[in-house]
């Protein structure tokens, strides 16, 4: 018997594997990662599929890094719901933080890539800047 597909990862399912990776805390796996966003969506995706998104790939790098780093004595749990729930959210926060500055990082190192191989083959920064050309729509085709 076939197994049915899950269904493609769209940018808003991408987002929430970013979120889940941005909230964690434990032990992080690829197999945690996938059972979580499961038990989330509902459907089943391969690590291979889920790596696959370099953003993906490098936040859960970021966050396996830092859970890590983390201190194994962490601070007591305050009894006040209010105050565990912003510290939650601050440490959410600041871990998305972390990964965009990460992203971040690799665009601008892709850009500057990009800026020595452009200028390596003769184009220049006025080509570079050049507006894009205006879409050529003839809408007097569909009128009658």
């Amino acid at each position: 018997m076939r197994k049915e597909r899950a269904p493609d990862l769209k940018p808003e399912r991408v987002n929430r594997v970013l979120e889940l990776l941005d909230g964690w805390k434990g032990k992080l796996s690829w197999e945690l990662l996938l059972e979580a966003f499961e038990n989330e969506t509902g459907d089943r995706y391969s690590r291979f599929t889920i790596a696959g998104y370099p953003q993906i790939a490098a936040a859960f790098l970021l966050r396996k890094e830092a859970l890590r780093g983390a201190s194994p004595t962490a601070p007591s749990t305050p009894r006040d719901e209010r105050v565990r729930a912003a510290l939650e959210q601050a440490a959410r926060a600041t871990a998305k933080a972390e990964r965009l500055l990460g992203e971040n990082d690799q665009l601008t190192e892709q850009f500057v890539t990009w800026a020595i191989n452009a200028e390596r083959r003769g184009v220049t920064m006025d080509m570079l800047n050049a507006p894009l050309p205006k879409p050529q729509r003839d809408r007097s085709k569909g009128v009658k």
